[in-house]
């Protein structure tokens, strides 16, 4: 019996190449909010939630984009490398943890 259900399209490799710079700019933009603070506050005063939360998505931003990285090099060498296959199916569904974990930060913002 067939299945009727289309095959998912593969990204182009352009398209990963835009998912890469997009992942990118999303880490520029974290670095420049954390350089955009003009003064540490000083240690006697308590440093806020709001900070702790920026902060913490900064860097799963980070790890983030990093693991994008990852993956569209595994990508771009499935043809070479058999592992490489095995190597995304790990890395994918926690590259994606983190993304939803970074939007659910943000949003308490």
């Amino acid at each position: 019996m067939t299945s009727t259900t289309p095959a998912p399209q593969e990204p182009t490799l352009a398209q990963k190449r835009a998912q890469l710079a997009e992942n990118l700019a999303k880490t520029d933009r974290a670095q420049f909010r954390r350089q955009a603070k003009t003064t540490p506050p000083p240690p006697s005063k308590a440093v806020t939630l709001e900070d702790h939360i920026l902060e913490a998505s900064d860097d799963l931003l980070r790890v983030s984009a990093g693991l994008q990285s990852v993956l569209t090099l595994l990508d771009l060498q499935a043809g070479d490398i058999p592992d490489s296959i095995g190597l995304h199916a790990l890395l994918s569904p926690l590259k994606q943890q983190i993304d939803q974990n970074v939007d659910r930060l943000q949003a308490l913002v």
